[in-house]
């Protein structure tokens, strides 16, 4: 029987709004999850349902009160909600890669570093990092004129274009993707398809967010969809 590479147990997740009196907002109560290498899960629902909370969960961004979130990694399991930070860092920089809407990098810093950052952090040298970054850029439609530029004097398509060239430069064995194809035309969305199948038969864990139902559609093996919090079951 096959193993999960990630499993969540029992997973509940709320927000406290202190600004306005201590009031508790719950997102989601009891998610029991599995997922596993080569599949796309697709995270469904209407907005406040916690899909983005519960990738930010599975990449260790948000605290966990309550539940398990355990993920293969290095040969055994790590519980990323009672993980110390250094074994969260060490999860990210080799199992688990993250594409979120918005790309979040140190200003001035080139395109291609910031696409070869990922590879540098596993220990590539920096000639074979940036090689990759380059082609990884032009499969994402970036022309070299702006490699060296820095990805805050680009448009928001460009931008995300970089982001998901810098998410899939490694070939992780778990991606999270935040609505990855929120501000790209339809010839850089079929990009993102591909590159999407080809990780998961490559045997990769991936699990998204993709409003566009066509996108959804195209990479999807299987949907989650989250009832809102407080629900019937």
């Amino acid at each position: 029987m096959r193993a999960p590479v990630i499993r969540i147990e029992g997973l509940s997740k709320s927000f406290v709004l202190h600004n306005q009196g201590g009031v508790e907002l719950p997102v989601f109560r009891d998610i029991d999850l599995e997922v596993f290498a080569g599949e796309c899960l697709a995270l469904h629902g209407p907005s406040g349902t916690g899909k983005s909370s519960l990738i930010r969960l599975i990449y260790g961004n948000y605290l966990c009160p309550q539940g398990r979130i355990l993920v293969r990694h290095d040969g055994r399991v790590t519980d990323v909600a009672r993980a110390l930070p250094h074994e969260i860092l060490d999860l990210r920089r080799r199992t688990m890669g993250y594409v979120s809407q918005f790309l979040r990098v140190i200003p001035r810093v080139p395109a291609l570093q910031v696409v070869a950052e990922p590879l540098r952090a596993q220990g590539v040298d920096a000639a074979a990092a940036e090689q990759a970054a380059g082609e990884m850029l032009t499969r994402f439609n970036i022309p070299e004129r702006l490699w060296h530029l820095a990805p805050a004097t680009f448009s928001g398509g460009e931008q995300q274009r970089v982001n998901l060239a810098r998410g899939f430069i490694v070939d992780y064995p778990i991606l999270l993707l935040d609505e990855p194809t929120a501000s790209l035309d339809k010839a850089n969305r079929d990009v993102v398809i591909d590159v999407i199948r080809q990780a998961t038969a490559r045997g990769a864990a991936v699990v998204g967010i993709f409003h566009d139902a066509q996108m959804r559609d195209a990479v999807a093996t299987r949907v989650l969809d989250l009832a809102p919090a407080g629900a019937a079951a």
